[in-house]
Parts: structure tokens; C-alpha cells; sequence
């Protein structure tokens, strides 16, 4: 199990260095910005974390910067509370213009 993940980190390392390098030319934040939700179902509860990030990142870098798809080292991570209760998701970025 754990070389599993040792190579599933490699490759995400891998993958996030040719992402990296594709945008050589934009301009990047110099640090993450977060967005968060929570809803009934984790599809759109992630949806609405990037929503939320954008958000962030219009605020206060401008909206220039605030497209999801420019963004590098991108994850969205979503947890259902305790009891199967509602989800959480957080999405987590670094915002890059054109």
C-alpha cells in the first residue's frame, strides 16, 4: 500500500511539473488561495468550493487571475462529516493569468 502511494505521488509530482511548465509564460500568485463549501452532494459541494475560490481570488488579486482551469497545483478535496452527514469540500490553488 505504501508504494502505491509513493508512485501516485511521483506521478502527480510528474504531472504537476509539465502543468508547471506548460504555463511557463503566465503570471502565477505567489501563494494558494482556498475555497470552501458544504452541501448534500459532493459533485456539487466541490463545484461550489471552486466557485468560492474564485471568489477569493477576484477579492483580492483581481479577476484576471481567478480561472480555475489557469491555475496551478490544483486540488479539490471533498469529506463527509460524521454520520453521513453533509459533505465538505475544499478546493485549493494557485491562481495564474493569461
Amino acid at each position: 500500500m505504501i508504494a502505491r502511494k509513493g508512485l501516485h505521488g511521483a506521478a502527480a509530482l510528474v504531472v504537476a511539473t509539465l502543468a508547471t511548465a506548460s504555463i511557463a509564460d503566465a503570471r502565477c500568485a505567489s501563494r494558494f488561495y482556498v475555497g470552501e463549501s458544504e452541501g448534500i452532494f459532493a459533485t456539487t459541494t466541490g463545484i461550489a468550493a471552486r466557485s468560492d475560490w474564485r471568489g477569493q481570488v477576484s477579492e483580492n488579486i483581481g479577476s484576471n487571475f481567478a480561472l480555475w482551469s489557469r491555475a496551478i497545483n490544483k486540488s479539490t478535496r471533498c469529506t463527509r462529516r460524521e454520520g453521513g452527514g453533509r459533505w465538505f469540500c475544499r478546493a485549493r490553488a494557485v491562481p495564474c493569468s493569461d
